[in-house]
Formats: structure tokens, sequence, C-alpha cells
């Protein structure tokens, strides 16, 4: 039987900190209705396994940026060693396995757009095993939540 490693409280702990990294765990533990060495001891268990990070994030839209997705087709066996290469790059801010139209999904971060369409159009189509690139920049951001559902 697979161990589960993050239950209910962790979360819900987990959601809390996505909407306010620095709320103090005694609020946390008020709102959850349990201890705040409860709260506390499960952000350092989450910590340590490396499935919560507290950082601060920039909003990219705000500051000028242009983020991109793109789905790229790998010819043959290439995906792994494209995925590495890819991953080393300061602009890429994602690489993930996929299934379906596209080998690999890339989360992307430019300083303007004609860097992005350089990335796109010249740079990585120049690495052996692309087949195939659909890119897509992001516009508005409607929704932006990563909170787990009750």
């Amino acid at each position: 039987m697979e161990m589960q490693v993050a239950d209910g409280i962790d979360r819900k702990i987990i959601d809390l900190l996505r909407e306010n990294g620095r709320r103090p765990f005694r609020q946390i533990a008020a709102e959850l209705e349990v201890s705040e060495s409860t709260v506390r001891s499960r952000f350092a268990r989450l910590s340590e396994l490396g499935i919560l990070q507290v950082v601060g994030l920039a909003d990219l839209h705000s500051v000028g940026t242009v983020e991109g997705h793109i789905a790229v087709q790998v010819v043959g066996g290439a995906t792994a060693s494209l995925a590495s290469q890819l991953a080393a790059l300061p602009e890429v801010r994602l690489v993930a396995e996929s299934v379906g139209a596209a080998d690999l999904f890339l989360d992307v971060v430019f300083q303007n757009l004609s860097a992005f369409q350089r990335f796109v159009k010249i740079e990585l189509p120049a690495y052996e095993g692309v087949r195939r690139i659909e890119s897509m920049r992001t516009g508005e951001i409607v929704k932006d939540s990563y909170v787990w559902g009750d």
C-alpha cells in the first residue's frame, strides 16, 4: 500500500501558505483548529521532503516579461536528452514529459517578445531531436490558483 505523504491538513497548510507565504503559524493553526506545534512540525516535514517551498514570486506580466508555453514533439528516443538540455536554460522554468501530441511541455519566461520569438523560431528548432514546436504566449491572467479543493 502506498504511503500518503500529504494528508488533508498538510494540503490546507499548503493552500493557506500559497495565499500568503508570510501567514503566521498561529493564524494557520487557528483557521485549521489544530495546535501551532502541529503546523510547525508539518511545515518542517513538508519542507524537508521538498514538497513545500515558500518563495517570493513576481507578477511577471507587471514587470514586462513575456511568458509562454511550448509543446515540443521529439524524434525517436531523444526526449530525455533534450529535456535535460532545455532544463539547463535559465529562461525555461518548467520542463515536463507529456503524453499526447507533444513529448515535452515547457513554460518559459523572456525579457521581451523578440527574445521569445528568437527562442521559438531559431534556437529551439536547432536542438537535435526537435520535430515540431507549438508555442503559445500568455496574455491577461484570468485565474492563477493552485489550491486543492475540499
